[in-house]
């Protein structure tokens, strides 16, 4: 939805890092072209004011059996929050399944927020976590010290180091 350009103001050109980055990460997890990568340049931190480009990006995206996933609707990131809330109203409109993945709810959320909802967990093999780990680190500007620490901390590494992935069904 976004480069995530706002999440370091003193970070130059952060918007060409974030997708470099991203081209690092899929490469290191699919063959290349395997991935069609749709950007909608949205504003960092303001998806809320694009809701209906959001939604018709979505639309345009889907087919009858589509699984759509994307943040989860509660995660305590703006843009996640919106983004996910978005791709679960389309898939109730077109009545297909979303899968929804926490980031930062991991972290900020308790166990109880988790208890009453639909989980499922996603084994991952040895070879995916080796490629998820190269993914990982590919995103260096969310991973490197910098005035206020690490986008992402070094205590929140773990949540992302997991043999399994976790979905909001």
């Amino acid at each position: 939805m976004t480069d995530g350009e706002a999440a370091c103001p003193e970070s130059s050109g952060l918007a060409q890092i974030r997708r470099r980055e991203q081209s690092d990460a899929l490469a290191a997890l699919a063959p290349a072209g395997a991935v069609a990568v749709v950007r909608l340049g949205l504003p960092d931190g303001r998806v809320a004011e694009h809701k209906a480009t959001l939604a018709a990006a979505i639309e345009h995206s889907i087919s009858p059996g589509t699984t759509l996933v994307a943040p989860f609707e509660h995660d305590g990131h703006c843009d996640h929050d919106v983004t996910g809330a978005i791709a679960l109203e389309v898939a109730h409109r077109h009545g297909l399944h979303c899968a929804r993945y926490p980031i930062w709810a991991w972290h900020h959320s308790t166990l109880p927020a988790f208890e009453e909802l639909p989980l499922g967990r996603f084994e991952l093999s040895p070879p995916a976590r080796r490629a998820k780990q190269l993914a990982l680190r590919c995103y260096r500007s969310q991973l490197r010290e910098r005035p206020g620490g690490a986008v992402v901390p070094a205590h929140v590494l773990p949540y992302f180091e997991r043999a399994y992935e976790m979905f909001v069904l």
